[in-house]
Order: C-alpha cells, then structure tokens, then sequence
C-alpha cells in the first residue's frame, strides 16, 4: 500500500522479512534469559546478595537488549509503507507538483543529458589510489555496482589485507625474537614471554580489524567513494621489525636484574602461561570468524556483479519543423499532453529541467530555444539472483545471529563464573595455599572466564559485521524507468490575419505565429537501485543509475504524437485560413458581377454588419417625405 494519502498499489515489497524474523527469534531468547534471570533475584537475596545484584544487571541487560532485537525484527517483518512519491528522484524535481525531497542527489540535470548524450554513465567513477585500483582488480565488475557495495568491498579487502600482514609481521617478530634471544641467557624464559605478548597484540589488532565496522548504509557511504592510503599497513610491517628488538633488550634489561631463586620461579611457570590466558584458542576462533565474515562476503559481492547487465546507450532523433504555432506549443503540449499520457500508476513525471523563453518570442523573426528533461514514475524491477547470492544471503543472516545470540550466553557464564573465582580467591587466601594450589584452582580457571568473556566479545562483534553486511543485500531495490532528453531552438514569425468577408469589413483580426525550429531528442531506459532502510524514509536514499538501454519505440511514440498534435492544431488554423479565403474570394466575385449589373444590394453584396447597422437606424419622417418629394419632382 502506498503510505501517503494514496490507495494505489506501488507493488514494492518488504526486503526485511526474513532477516526481521530471524532476529525477532533472537530477541525473543534473549528477553526469555533476562526475564530468567530476574526472577531469580528474590530467591538469592537470601542466600547470596552479591549474585542477586549481579542476576539483576545481567538480566536488565538482556531484557533491554532482547526487546531491542524484537522491536527491530518486528519492525522489519510489519508492513512496509512506501510513499507516493517513491523512490527518489535522480536529481531535483523541478515538477509543480513535486513534493520537497530531502535525500542528496548523486546527479544533476546536466549529468544526465551529457549520460544520454555521451552514451556514459557517470555512476562508474574511476577508482582512485592504488589499493581501490587493487580491490577493483581483484572484482574487475566492481566498477558497475553501487557505491555501498563498492565501498563494503574496499574496506573488506583493506581488513583482509591488513589480517594478513598482521600475520607476516607476527611471523617476522617471532623470527626476530629467535635471532635476539639465540644462545643468550634467559632467551627461552624471554623468548614464551614476547611471543605470548605479541599473540596479545595480534589478537586485539585482529579483533578491532573485524570487529570495527561502520554502517555500510550510513548516508556518507551512499554519497561519496572511500580512499585507503598505505600508511598503516607501512606502519604495521616497521613496528613488527622494530617493535620486537626493542622489547628483548628490554626483557634482557630486565632478566640481568632479577635473582636466580626468582628466575628458577618463572621458569617453573611458563608452562602455564597459555592455559591461563589461552591466545592461541582466542587466535584459532578469530580467524575462522574471519574467514567466515569474508568468504560470505566475497560470494555476496561476486554474485552481485553478475545480477545486472551493464548497457550504456540511448536512443536518438533529430528533426526540422515548420508549423503555424506559436512555439510555446511546443512544450507544453510536450509536457502536459504527450508526455502526461504516459504516466505509471498515475504518478506525475519527474522533471529534472523545464526551461524556455518561447513566452518572450512575441515579435517578428525572434529566435527561442528550450530544454526539457523527464523521467517516467520508476516502477520496481524484479531482477533474478542466482542461488547463490540467495543461499548466501539467508546463512550469513542466520550464521550473524546465532553468532551474537552464543555471545551473548557465554558472556552471561563468563559473568557468573567471575564470582566463583572471586570466592576461591577469599578462600586461597584464607587458607594460604601456595603457589602450585593457587594456579591450579584460581589463575588457570580465571584465565579460562576471561577468555570466555573475550570470546563473547568476540562473536558477538563478528556477528554485528556480518550481519550489518547481509544487511546491505537484503535492502537493495531495484527499479525500471524510461528518462527523457529534448532541446529545440528555431524562429518564430508573426503575421496579422483578418476574419471576415473583406479587410474592410472585417469583424476581427488576429496575430498567427510561424514557427521554425530543430529539435533534437534522447531517451534511454533506465535500471536504476536504491537501499531502503526500515523506519520512516525506508526509501528515501539516493538512487544509483545501473543500465541505459535505447528504447526506439518510446521515443518514436512520443514524437510521433506530438507531431500529429501539431498537424491537427495546424490543420484546424489553415481550414480556418482556408474558409475565410474562399468567402473573400466569393464576395470580389459577386462584386465584379454587381458592378456589371449595376445593382449591389440586388446581389446581396450588402455585408450583414451593414445590414444590421442600417435595420437598427432611426427612420425620419421629414427626411423621407423630401426624400419622396424629390423623387416625385424628378
């Protein structure tokens, strides 16, 4: 249904269905655990007040962010109401009935023509830097896709890039630690120590890399492309040369001043340096999300290159005219005649340009020129997808959620796990275990929650990416119009045409204008996407042009009428001409006839305006008897 004030049915459908429900579920499962959680507050306030307030928090969060999931899924899966004036206009609606558009245009009206005209399409702009040149190499159909996607694409290349020489550098510092601590003293103890830092460094780096990711239909990454500079990546391979050195001279700083009892101690508990914080199952699961984000991804943006064929060409056609017009005639017999006509879903056209100065072209031998562009009410295109961007679609929209859904679990346990720590610590203490006991029952398991809370980060980040990818597929709407392209320049002539039977007694006189002009018309059918959102404007994004393909009928059809309006308009003026001339021509005939008889009034040569003049004329009596006296003395 059309949302504003409208009945008609625009037959735009709801994108956000499926995604909507699978995240409801979600929403609901997390409001389930909350609710959960907080009825077990009354319960443990008398038995543990310090895991009651903790159940509170716990499920405060989860009730709040489970209704927020259910409030968007539900949202997403309601009806989707679309404006009447859906979707945006390609550049500003020049229309007196166009409604105020707030979305920013990607074009102009000059961009358009020059399109039409030079069989371009200005939506392909060239990439700029060497990475977009990269990336753009890697998918060599990029160049024809929406700037979102071109986008996503780049900074989905930049974060495998940056992952993999993370990775290298990570193996040069490993290689560098091994050359600095060779065959020197508390190498070895150095040597787990620096490494387990960097497997630190490298998971948080990795972490941020994939986890950071901005809305990929946030107004900025729909108007404008992104450019990567080299900066960072140099950046990351000279810390990992530089970075290494400097921290074994620190650590051999440090393992001079410490005693031999302490660096038997450490030795001793280097074992247990990755049971407790467990880098490499942190790593291992960073990477296979990572893997997952990407190759989803990779299949999504693949697939959708493939799902429009790029055509840059319109149709043309140019000509002379000469009618008895005035050539204002010209547009807007053009514009609220021919072209009203074909309106879709009796929705006005859009004009991008309506301009002319024929409403100044009132004198003898003055020249007009005028441009008008419009295009016809998109109406919505379904396009075909291949099995798979669909099957990819859906299971990365699944995979995301259960992703965020399992973080969300074990961040709860991790939570709840804290306190048991915290209680085996009073108890260590209380007991003066040693060191042994201590790492056993309190370092190794603490390591194991802290890594379980990392880990929830984790999932609960690369679910967000992933489902803010999918996203990004799910929303793009495609639409068919056709756009229209006229400039015509010429001469106008005036002359004064008499009605009646002669110039003398004629009852009117009216100015006839002749126009002379050349005319020169484009038209293209054009495909064309946009992004919806869900919420108030779910369609009021910019709209990306995809394929111009020439549409000869159309045009022909448009010209065509508008050539046999102006035949019948000229036609209907020289019929006119045509009557008044015969009826001069008959009157000088019986005139000449008259004259040869010598009786004008006998012929009915007498006009009626005359004869109407002289009924109505008082008649004097005086006049008429001298009238008749002179007659009889005659």
């Amino acid at each position: 249904m059309a949302f504003e004030y409208g009945t008609q049915k625009l037959n735009i459908r709801n994108p956000f269905r499926f995604e909507g429900l699978v995240r409801s579920i979600r929403g609901l499962v997390l409001t389930a655990i909350g609710v959960y959680l907080l009825l077990q507050i009354q319960p443990l306030l008398s038995i543990d007040k310090t895991h009651a307030w903790l159940s509170l928090a716990i499920g405060s969060v989860f009730v709040i962010g489970g209704f927020k999931a259910l409030g968007i899924g539900l949202f997403q899966v309601m009806r989707f109401f679309v404006g009447r004036a859906a979707p945006a206009s390609l550049t500003k609606n020049v229309a007196r009935e166009a409604v105020q558009e707030k979305e920013p245009a990607l074009y102009t009206a000059q961009t358009i023509h020059n399109m039409l005209m030079s069989k371009s399409n200005r939506t392909f702009t060239e990439p700029q830097g060497w990475f977009a040149r990269a990336v753009h190499s890697l998918f060599p159909g990029l160049i024809v896709t929406p700037w979102p996607i071109r986008n996503a694409a780049q900074t989905l290349v930049m974060k495998i890039t940056r992952s993999l020489i993370a990775l290298g550098a990570f193996l040069v510092a490993s290689l560098v630690i091994m050359m600095v601590f060779a065959g020197s003293e508390g190498g070895e103890a150095g040597g787990a120590v620096i490494t387990l830092a960097f497997q630190v460094v490298l998971l948080v780096y990795l972490g941020l890399v994939w986890v950071k990711l901005g809305n990929p239909l946030a107004r900025e990454n729909m108007t404008k492309l992104h450019s990567y500079s080299s900066g960072g990546l140099a950046l990351v391979v000279v810390g990992a040369i530089v970075v290494p050195v400097l921290m074994a001279q620190g650590w051999l700083a440090i393992w001079a001043n410490v005693g031999s009892r302490d660096r038997a101690a450490f030795v001793e508990l280097l074992p247990a340096l990755e049971p407790i914080f467990r880098t490499g199952t942190l790593l291992t699961l960073t990477v296979v999300c990572a893997a997952v984000v990407a190759a989803v991804a990779v299949v999504l943006i693949r697939a959708r290159i493939r799902m429009v064929e790029i055509k840059t060409s319109s149709s043309e056609k140019n000509s002379s005219w000469r009618f008895d017009l005035h050539p204002r005639q010209i547009f807007t017999t053009l514009r609220d005649l021919v072209l009203m006509q074909r309106r879709e879903q009796e929705l006005p056209n859009r004009m991008y340009q309506d301009t002319n100065d024929t409403g100044q072209a009132n004198r003898d031998n003055e020249q007009f020129n005028g441009d008008l562009i419009t295009e016809i009410q998109p109406v919505v295109e379904e396009v075909s997808e291949s099995a798979a961007m669909r099957y990819a679609r859906i299971a990365g929209t699944v995979t995301a959620q259960i992703l965020m859904l399992i973080g969300a679990v074990l961040f709860w346990q991790g939570a709840e796990n804290v306190l048991f720590h915290m209680n085996a610590w009073d108890q260590l203490i209380a007991q003066r275990a040693s060191i042994e006991l201590l790492l056993n029952q309190l370092l190794i398991p603490a390591g194991g929650t802290v890594a379980m809370l990392l880990a929830s980060l984790l999932l609960m980040g690369f679910g967000r990416t992933l489902d803010r990818i999918c996203h990004m597929f799910w929303a793009e709407i495609f639409f068919r119009s056709k756009v229209f392209d006229f400039h015509c320049e010429g001469t106008v002539m005036r002359a004064t045409h008499y009605r009646g039977a002669d110039r003398h007694s004629s009852s009117s006189e009216q100015d006839v204008f002749t126009f002379d002009a050349t005319y020169f018309a484009l038209a293209a059918d054009f495909v064309s996407s946009t992004f919806a959102v869900s919420g108030q404007y779910n369609l009021e994004q910019p709209r990306y042009v995809l394929s111009m393909s020439p549409c000869d009928g159309f045009m022909n059809s448009i010209m065509g009428d508008l050539e046999d309006e102006f035949r019948r308009r000229d036609d209907e003026i020289q019929s006119d001409k045509q009557a008044d001339k015969a009826q001069r021509l008959d009157y000088i005939r019986q005139e000449q006839e008259a004259r040869r008889t010598g009786d004008l009034a006998a012929q009915g040569l007498t006009s009626p305006q005359q004869r109407a003049i002289e009924s109505e004329m008082p008649v004097d009596a005086d006049r008429e008897k001298i009238s008749r006296w002179e007659g009889e003395a005659d």
